[in-house]
């Protein structure tokens, strides 16, 4: 009886750990994904209405061309990678909360 006891309270212990670590990882994911999509830039920045052209970049490389580009796409990778993370740690938190009461 004092066997099962003492496995019941380090379970509590170890799934309270593992609550307060998914927590802690869609705190980091939220602020992460809130700084990734802050950072962003938009579509377009007002002017075309205007002007009838589009942004226009003055750099005359390729690599300069192409810059931002690469930017904006591993920006849009990182939030589809935080946006999945915080997904599966919300499912996994909700899934244990109505398991383990």
């Amino acid at each position: 009886m004092l066997n099962f006891l003492a496995f019941a309270v380090a379970t509590a212990d170890i799934v309270a750990a593992i609550r307060i670590a998914l927590v802690a990882i869609i705190l980091i994911c939220t602020g992460f994904i809130i700084f990734v999509v802050m950072k962003q830039s938009g579509n377009s920045d007002g002017t075309e209405a205007f002007t009838g052209g589009s942004k226009n970049d003055d750099n005359e490389s390729y690599y300069g061309k192409n810059a931002s580009s690469r930017t904006e796409a591993r920006l849009k990778l990182w939030t589809y990678i935080c946006s999945g993370v915080l997904a599966l740690c919300c499912i996994a938190l909700i899934v244990m909360a109505a398991v383990i009461v």
